[in-house]
């Protein structure tokens, strides 16, 4: 008789169980059990020892589909939420709307950039309301943000009790928080310039550049695919996330990057135009830690951050004299207010910002 293989720790066991607790012989007696930390569920009964043990060896639980909204949903029900004032809970839940883009999404399923951004977009563009026929504008307060983060991490931490997921992300995103305007970096002509002589040594350098001359979101940038580029006619076509004028753009391929995004399109391994290590990526930490602050630290750049990017290109079109609708369709904004008031940056610093080299765009 062939020796059989023993178990690792923490693999599970198997049982001959030779009757069913009727009394009747089981035609397959070997019980495959999944260990003490699975809650030693059975997986199946087999003919064999070895029939069992592959079993366990190649055992994958099951993909759980719970949504974002159910599981904020159970965190409603905890005791934890139903101890909170009422106005407390009504914070909380005005903060759940805000995260309406997961709310039938399931949790596996959010990734981590995707969080970020709508922290970032909340902070950076704040909120606007009707007050005495007048359109307000406001900065969402730390005390706001803080709370769509915590209506985060408890739905994640209910999953990973659940097994739903193994880890969460949550307490790794960033929040910044403001109260009034604050000034918004953008790249300098020499910064640009630092970026281009880089590219040699720094090939990351590119993305950068595309961003700048493109004016894309981070998000939009990332899920860029050749199908989207006509290299003959030097256009991006149907691109765009976030509101209905963002998608569908069409977008011009600058002159000072079409080389760039032949080389980026022609290197390509994927399809898609920002791959690390020839796979595509998620707008994550990957993307920040591993792309974006890397290069403009061997550029000699200090730190902006990506939206940085978008801030430049909108605000050199604007003192190039093209035309604010223009603009505003190039940024895929459906309020030109949004386009002028939160992108474009004062003309008192854009001395050295307005270089021939960046041409008017036309529509």
């Amino acid at each position: 008789m062939a020796k059989r293989r023993k178990l690792p720790n923490g693999f599970g066991s198997i049982e001959y169980v030779p009757r069913t607790a009727s009394g009747k012989k089981r035609i397959n007696p070997y019980r495959a059990r999944l260990p003490a930390s699975k809650n030693r569920k059975d997986i199946g009964f087999y003919r064999t020892y070895n029939l069992a043990f592959e079993a366990l060896k190649n055992y994958k639980e099951p993909i759980r589909t719970d949504t974002f909204s159910e599981l904020y949903t159970r965190f409603r029900e905890t005791k934890k939420y139903k101890n909170y004032t009422k106005s407390t809970q009504n914070r909380y839940d005005f903060a759940f709307g805000r995260l309406e883009k997961f709310h039938d999404r399931e949790i596996h399923t959010i990734l981590f950039s995707e969080m970020q951004e709508i922290i970032d977009n909340m902070e950076e563009e704040g909120y606007t309301y009707q007050k005495n026929g007048q359109t307000i504008h406001e900065y969402y307060t730390k005390d706001s943000l803080n709370r769509v983060k915590f209506c985060l991490n408890q739905v994640f931490k209910i999953a990973i009790k659940d097994n739903i997921i193994r880890s969460n992300p949550v307490p790794e995103l960033e929040i910044g928080g403001i109260k009034k305007k604050r000034k918004k970096e953008i790249f300098t002509s020499k910064e640009i310039k630092h970026l281009f002589d880089s590219i040699p040594y720094n090939p990351d350098a590119r993305h950068i550049l595309c961003l700048i001359f493109t004016g894309m979101r981070p998000g939009e940038y990332i899920t860029l695919n050749q199908k989207n580029i006509n290299l003959e006619e030097n256009t991006i076509t149907d691109f765009g996330i976030k509101t209905e004028a963002g998608k569908n753009r069409i977008m011009f391929i600058h002159p000072k990057i079409q080389n760039i995004v032949k080389e980026l399109y022609h290197e390509s391994k994927t399809g898609f135009i920002l791959e690390y290590k020839q796979n595509p990526i998620p707008y994550d930490k990957v993307f920040y830690d591993d792309v974006y602050y890397p290069a403009l630290e061997k550029a000699d750049i200090k730190k902006k951050i990506p939206y940085s990017c978008r801030y430049t290109f909108a605000t050199i079109l604007y003192y190039s004299d093209v035309d604010m609708k223009v603009i505003q369709k190039l940024m895929g904004h459906e309020n030109i207010e949004i386009t002028e008031e939160f992108y474009i940056q004062d003309k008192e610093n854009m001395a050295e910002y307005i270089f021939q080299e960046f041409q008017k765009i036309q529509s």
